[in-house]
């Protein structure tokens, strides 16, 4: 035998399915969106992270170049003048600019036509500001005692400081390069500034730049727990690291020509970023490393600053937040799930009360049981309602049945009395069943009538008839003996004359009696046909009265589903409004961004302005004024990049903004659309609702069309059964018509002697 399910078993069914595969594929769009999300954050926290320290070093190399120019600037403006160099004024300027940059260790310049500076002198002596050839260019350094003055190497075009700037026509930076100061070899580089006289190269003045600060800066670089940086110049050599055994070795030499780092060298040269994921070199762990390129003031080439990260902790966040998206989507699923089992629990205790209520009500209708239970649900919700109609419906169709069982009783009794041939009694039980009450009303008028045309009781009428029967006309009816007796009176004197006139009349009355006896039949033939057709109906109205439960209990079950259509469709309209509630958040909240860009943009205009107002005024001072307009110039710079970062931003933000504007729109169209389904919704369950309305009235309309139709076949019944009767006394009349002439001297009757 197929095991039943419930209703209630097969709809936690169905929505527990459809939460958790929506559910599922909303949280996994949500995880993949965070997850993305939180990356994007990390690629953008590392590339401000990487251009933060990366602006700072090229700040710290751009300053030292920049005072690197001023100098040369300075000693080139005398070569060009033809004047002399102020000995004091030159080395009290180089004192002045050691003591003011922490990573500038010396200041030199070496030129080629020295004498043209300064008096040369005969026979310098050593440890002056001299060198062997007598030609004054001071070197001047940093060391623990102080500030030492010391004459520079002569010149010598083979030498790199010279040669360098001399081949490249601009500013110089050399290789890296281990030198003592006070017995400690410190990492440097070397600075040189070309200096010209008419289009002619006449030597190069520059500075040594400590590489120790930036070394300590890439040490301080802390980029999560374990993350570090370093830098690489422009020909690959390591500057500055966290560790010191790698610094001032060629970068590709350490990781063995790694084919990303040599795509990583140069794409720097062009001054593109780049990252990708490798183990590292230093803590053997799966490391994300991005280089940010800058150029170096003037130089034409490009450093790199490098950072890296350990890939769990650089994508922690993102994992964080997937784990966490998971995790909350779980436990949302549980909750639901648990509050759907609950909802789906009280839904079958009260489908279980309705059903044994509406199957006690049927047991009475079937006359099982003399009474019915009431259905048991004390809630508002629609089930109390429901329960609530039920049992008003039971109670009045309970009220209706116990009044039509009455009359069908008093109909009974009346009945009986018919057959004991008395026809005075009447119906008077009423109910509340049109149909019944017709039929009463029919019953009664057919006992009016049969009292007026039979009287009150057609005993009399029988027993007069036996007398006539007995050949004893004598016997007379009473007046208030309704047309037949009327008539039998009237046949008494009628039959009195008959007999009278016996021989005329013989024959006619043979010829009525015939006429008589085939009527009779033809209506017990009908008689017959008629109840035959009652039987047929009454059948077919049973076939139907169960077609029309069978739709109406299925029209109680649409109305059902209709209801739950209609909340998804408004949870669904709720969660559209909320949609389109957050887009407005993310519009204004882009708004407001763009506000805060186009500060910055005017902020990066006026900047702009300032810078060009200083190198004006730069301009206009002169050579004293050089230096400051080199850095009105960086200024400057530094403003038009802001500004095209800004719009930048600016044209990312207006895209946001049309996005979110879209996102609103689509959110707006699915609240028109669940808001037209909500209305379709309303309209298909009042429909539903008319439908087991009519159904419901139509039960019980035929029903009473069938308890009437029985009724009239039990009366047809009689009836076929009274017409054999009468069929009976048509034969016997007939006899009586035939023996009339023979057997009329034997009658007994008034007038006798008279024929």
């Amino acid at each position: 035998m197929r095991k039943k399910s419930s209703f209630g078993k097969k709809l936690l069914i169905k929505i527990l399915g459809t939460v958790f595969v929506v559910l599922t594929l909303a949280s996994l769009a949500i995880v993949n969106f965070s997850y993305k999300a939180a990356q994007k954050d990390a690629e953008a926290f590392r590339e401000t992270f990487a251009s933060k320290n990366a602006i700072e070093i090229k700040s710290e190399l751009d300053t030292a170049i920049s005072v690197a120019q001023a100098f040369a600037a300075r000693i080139e403006s005398s070569a060009v003048n033809n004047t002399q160099i102020d000995k004091d004024e030159i080395i009290s300027l180089q004192k002045s600019i050691l003591n003011e940059n922490k990573t500038i260790n010396s200041i030199w310049y070496s030129p080629k036509y020295g004498e043209k500076l300064t008096p040369k002198i005969e026979n310098p002596q050593a440890g002056t500001v001299y060198d062997k050839l007598g030609i004054f260019h001071p070197f001047t350094s940093k060391s623990k005692n102080g500030i030492v003055v010391a004459s520079g190497a002569p010149y010598d075009e083979s030498k790199g400081w010279i040669k360098g700037p001399k081949d490249a026509g601009k500013p110089f930076i050399t290789a890296p390069y281990y030198w003592k100061i006070d017995g400690v070899e410190e990492l440097f580089i070397t600075v040189g500034i070309p200096m010209y006289k008419d289009g002619e190269f006449i030597g190069s003045a520059g500075i040594d730049f400590l590489l120790k600060g930036l070394s300590d800066l890439a040490s301080r670089v802390k980029l999560y727990e374990n993350g570090y940086g370093f830098i690489v110049d422009n020909n690959g050599i390591i500057i500055g690291h966290p560790k010191e055994e790698v610094q001032n070795k060629k970068l590709l030499d350490i990781v063995k020509n790694d084919k990303d780092y040599v795509e990583m060298l140069e794409k720097s040269k062009k001054g593109e970023n780049y990252f990708f994921f490798k183990d590292s070199f230093i803590t053997g762990q799966t490391s994300v490393y991005y280089s940010q390129p800058f150029n170096v003031k003037d130089t034409g080439t490009n450093w790199t600053f490098v950072i890296s990260a350990p890939k769990e902790e650089y994508l922690a966040n993102a994992n964080f937040i997937r784990n966490i998206s998971i995790i909350s989507s779980l436990i949302s699923l549980i909750i639901i799930a648990i509050i759907i089992l609950l909802s789906i629990k009280q839904l079958n205790i009260y489908l279980k009360k309705i059903s044994f209520g509406l199957e006690s009500f049927f047991e009475f209708l079937n006359t099982k049981k003399s009474a019915t239970k009431e259905i048991d649900i004390n809630t508002t919700c629609e089930f109390g309602r429901m329960a609530h109609s039920i049992n008003e419906n039971v109670e009045k169709i309970k009220t209706s049945t116990q009044q039509d069982m009455a009359l069908i009783d008093d109909v009974k009794g009346i009945a009986s009395t018919i057959t004991q041939g008395k026809f005075d009694s009447r119906v008077t039980k009423i109910t509340s069943t049109d149909s019944l009450n017709e039929l009463k009303d029919i019953l009664n008028h057919m006992l009016e009538q049969l009292e007026n045309q039979v009287g009150k009781d057609i005993n009399k009428i029988i027993h007069t008839l036996e007398s006539y029967s007995n050949r004893d006309f004598t016997i007379k009816l009473g007046a208030n003996s309704g047309k037949i007796g009327k008539e039998i009176i009237h046949m008494n004197e009628m039959i009195t004359k008959m007999l009278q006139d016996s021989q005329e009349d013989g024959v006619s009355l043979k010829q009525s009696a015939d006429n008589l006896s085939n009527s009779v039949r033809t209506i017990s033939s009908n008689a017959t046909k008629q109840a035959a057709s009652l039987e047929e109906t009454a059948a077919s109205i049973e076939e139907i009265t169960s077609n029309i439960e069978q739709t109406n209990i299925k029209a109680q079950q649409m109305h059902s589903i209709s209801n739950e259509t209609k909340d998804s469709a408004t949870k669904g309209k709720q969660l559209a409004t909320d949609t389109a509630t957050s887009m407005d958040d993310i519009n204004n909240t882009v708004l407001n961004i763009s506000e805060a860009i186009t500060m910055i943009d005017q902020i990066a205009f006026q900047t702009n302005i300032l810078s060009l107002n200083a190198a004006v005024e730069a301009a206009t001072a002169g050579e004293a004024g050089k230096g400051f307009a080199v850095v009105a110039q960086e200024v400057r710079n530094l403003a038009s990049r802001s500004a095209e970062v800004a719009k930048d931003i600016k044209n990312l933000v207006e895209t946001a903004t049309e996005k979110a504007n879209n996102g609103k729109n689509i959110s707006s169209n699915m609240i028109e659309g669940f808001t037209t389904l909500e209305n379709r919704i309303i309209e298909t369950s009042n429909l539903i609702n008319d439908v087991a309305a009519a159904a419901n009235e139509q039960n019980l309309g035929i029903q009473q069309i069938a308890d009437a139709v029985n009724m009239l076949d039990k009366v047809t019944q009689e009836n076929a059964a009274i017409a054999e009767e009468t069929n009976d006394i048509a034969k016997k009349t007939k006899e009586i018509s035939d023996n009339v002439v023979i057997g009329v001297n034997k009658n007994n009757f008034n007038g006798k002697n008279l024929a």
